[in-house]
């Protein structure tokens, strides 16, 4: 029975610790979010958010489509002008080099990495809009870490 307990426990898929998740707040610029350190074996994104009124509300990427254009005429600048409108951005510090990156690259490479040593102690996020036009944002985002043991 031994045997047969330990062939069960090596064929097993890995046990979920949990989720940690954060707010992400389309008003504010830079927010850090403290993950612990451990295992990551996926990293998700929930929400909507919008860069002004009355424009249709964005996930990650941005706004995009007729939104887009519109806001493309905009003279303001923003922390990562190659990226939309709107966008989630991510900065975090590896080996005393600070890097900054747009969601979909972050979460790509995570997808391509697979399972991670989350070593990190804080990781900022913000949107991609200027500082002095966040006041008439609207939304959050929920950025999440899945632990495995």
């Amino acid at each position: 029975m031994t045997r047969l307990a330990l062939i069960a426990a090596l064929l097993a898929g890995p046990a979920w610790a949990g989720d940690v998740c954060h707010d992400i707040d389309a008003t504010l610029g830079w927010q850090d979010a403290d993950f612990p350190a451990g295992l990551v074996q996926d990293v998700r994104s929930t929400g909507f958010w919008s860069v002004e009124p009355g424009l249709t509300p964005a996930g990650t990427q941005g706004h995009g489509g007729l939104d887009a254009k519109a806001l493309a005429a905009r003279p303001e600048a923003r922390p990562q002008v190659s990226a939309s409108h709107g966008a989630l951005l991510v900065r975090f510090e590896v080996a005393g080099a600070a890097q900054e990156m747009e969601w979909t690259r972050f979460h790509g490479a995570i997808q391509q990495a697979g399972a991670f040593n989350m070593n990190v102690d804080s990781i900022a996020f913000r949107i991609n809009e200027d500082d002095a036009d966040l006041a008439d944002n609207d939304g959050a985002l929920t950025v999440c870490f899945r632990y495995i043991d």
